[in-house]
């Protein structure tokens, strides 16, 4: 038995599809400067944060954004719990129990999220409630910026993550093969102790992976300075970013130097996203992966012409963590092995997880019959064999 154990950022994510990033309203309260609250396309701010830079309460900004209309879907979020969501989904009968601690807010939206974890047939018991409201982002998505590739909007309220920490987690939550921490940025009681928490992780034998989120709290503090992750990198034996927290949280501006900084400071293996662009990854000197030198990986095409054929707009959210869970689900299957993890191999696995999020709208895919999400990723997993093999040989 595999057990995979994760904490971090979870929420209740309200989707706006269809708000234009180059439209007056949006212009109207977009960032000036690093950190200082406005709006960026691909960027993260807190709720209270735009409503003091904009002088207007939040309510009455998000009603101009999206001229009044209701979400199009409410859904779980969160690089956190996403990932672990879909790496059960695809599991099938291998040995591998996945658990997620985290808090939820006695509101609404604590209601909604519980009620959404039970369709998704992932268990709530490792979420505590509190009097603080359940932490919720409003996604906003415009489906045609950037050349009709697509991209996304986030304002968040931090609610009851404001209170979670490493005394909320459970007694046994380190006796696992695989601890997740999964955008703690967005939960910074245990940001601020993650070197502590990855620490204990690695002293108990488990493998400690870290994927990242935008860190609007550090870069509000410190305007365009390095964002605090740990110290010791060594305490991380898989690191997965995007190009643009690799380069925050390392201070380098190219995503290729920002990788090596962390192979060099002794992260086990990274892994760094671009978008549409493809996969940068390398392992370094590390017990659990099978040796692998900066490697490149593209997307997946066949997912992106299946989309375009759809007649709803493309909807980028929850690619980058269904890419993590992707990563996870084939980590998990790897080590049953028990044998040395191929680094490429899991992120091929990221790459279709990510893909297969483009036709779902939110993060999440809720499952009509379990194995039907396994089923359309072994299809578009065939379709990115091939173009791989293709891109090879040419």
């Amino acid at each position: 038995m595999i057990r995979v154990h994760g904490t971090g950022c979870a929420l209740v994510d309200s989707l706006y599809d269809s708000v234009d990033f180059q439209g007056h309203e949006f212009k109207k309260w977009m960032s000036q400067r690093e950190g200082d609250g406005g709006l960026f396309p691909g960027g993260l701010v807190f709720a209270n944060a735009l409503s003091n830079f904009a002088q207007t309460p939040y309510p009455a900004i998000l009603a101009s954004l999206c001229q009044g209309k209701a979400p199009k879907s409410t859904n779980i979020g969160g690089p956190g719990i996403v990932p672990l969501i879909h790496a059960q989904q695809v599991r099938g009968d291998a040995p591998i129990q996945y658990r997620f601690s985290g808090a939820l807010g006695r509101d609404v939206h604590g209601v909604a999220f519980r009620q959404l974890l039970a369709e998704a047939r992932f268990s709530d018991e490792g979420f505590c409630s509190t009097s603080q409201p359940t932490p919720c982002t409003d996604v906003l998505s415009d489906p045609l910026y950037d050349d009709q590739q697509g991209e996304r909007t986030f304002i968040n309220t931090i609610g009851a993550a404001g209170e979670f920490g490493p005394q909320s987690l459970p007694e046994d939550f380190f006796q696992a093969n695989i601890l997740v921490f999964g955008g703690t940025a967005l939960v910074p009681p245990l940001h601020d102790s993650l070197q502590e928490l990855c620490r204990r992780g690695r002293e108990q034998g488990a493998f400690v992976l870290v994927n990242t989120v935008y860190d609007f709290r550090n870069e509000s503090l410190s305007p365009g300075i390095p964002w605090p992750l740990v110290e010791d990198y060594s305490c991380i034996d898989l690191l997965i970013m995007d190009k643009e927290e690799a380069c925050k949280i390392s201070g380098l501006h190219q995503p290729e130097f920002a990788l090596d900084y962390f192979i060099h400071q002794g992260c086990g293996a990274v892994i760094i996203t671009q978008g549409a662009d493809a996969v940068l990854f390398s392992s370094g000197n590390s017990m659990h992966f099978a040796p692998c030198s900066l490697s490149v990986l593209p997307t997946c095409h066949a997912a992106s012409d299946a989309v375009s054929k759809m007649t709803h707009p493309r909807d980028t959210t929850g690619c980058g963590d269904n890419f993590v869970g992707g990563v996870i689900d084939s980590l998990a299957k790897q080590m049953l092995k028990d044998s040395p993890i191929h680094l490429e191999m899991a992120v091929k696995e990221g790459v279709i997880a990510g893909g297969l999020a483009l036709s779902i709208l939110g993060g999440v895919c809720y499952e009509e019959h379990p194995g039907e999400k396994a089923k359309a990723l072994k299809s578009l997993g065939e379709a990115y064999q091939k173009q791989c093999q293709q891109e090879n040989q040419g």
